[in-house]
């Protein structure tokens, strides 16, 4: 190899490092992001690998074979990078992230999937969905946010997700339901993950194909 090659392979390398944070650039501005908005984020650590396993794990990618998958509060990315391993196709992946420094670092990371900052109560305003949403994996701290948020973003979810559709949660109550889910959802399951910090409980929820009245 020539060393102008060897100089070039250098420059090459240096500038993905930078475009794709490592793991402790990631866990700081994690931290930074927390100090900022506590109630959004919600979480001192980012979800773990047995905790982001199990979200990626109720999504088969046949699942999305006309439909796309939307990822609510993706912070830095464990569960993206979960959802790749599944065999989620970027190209059917819209990632949504309040804080713009955490969109970016996901912009940064996951090149070729779609990236939108902004609340996930503001999703049908800012893209138009080309095809059918037939999952949401969610890691928003609903138990954080205001009531009313919580209440809109979950109107939204309603709003774009397809009948029959999967909508997968996790929370860090592991007693007693989740109480902003409604009645046009059905719990499919529910696992404890103890393998996190803190402990947490994912649960998989199916849309049903007819609205139920409150």
């Amino acid at each position: 190899m020539k060393s102008s090659d060897k100089s070039s392979g250098g420059l090459r390398k240096k500038s993905a490092a930078r475009k794709n944070p490592g793991r402790l650039t990631r866990h700081l501005l994690m931290l930074r992001e927390l100090a900022r908005n506590p109630r959004d984020i919600g979480a001192v650590c980012s979800s773990s690998p047995a905790l982001a396993n199990e979200m990626a794990r109720a999504i088969h990618p046949s699942l999305l074979k006309s439909g796309c998958l939307i990822e609510l509060g993706a912070g830095t990315g464990p569960v993206t990078e979960a959802l790749l391993r599944r065999g989620i196709s970027r190209d059917k992946l819209i990632i949504v992230e309040k804080s713009e420094a955490l969109a970016q670092c996901l912009k940064e990371r996951f090149n070729g999937a779609t990236v939108l900052c902004c609340g996930a109560e503001e999703i049908s305003s800012k893209i138009k969905l080309s095809s059918p949403v037939a999952a949401i994996v969610s890691s928003l701290p609903f138990r954080s946010l205001p009531a009313d948020v919580s209440a809109a973003i979950m109107s939204e979810v309603g709003r774009i997700l397809a009948p029959g559709g999967l909508f997968v949660q996790f929370t860090y109550a592991l007693l007693g339901e989740m109480p902003f889910i409604t009645a046009d959802f059905r719990k499919l399951r529910s696992r404890f993950i103890l393998r996190n910090v803190p402990p947490a409980k994912v649960e998989v929820f199916r849309r049903r194909k007819t609205s139920v009245g409150v």
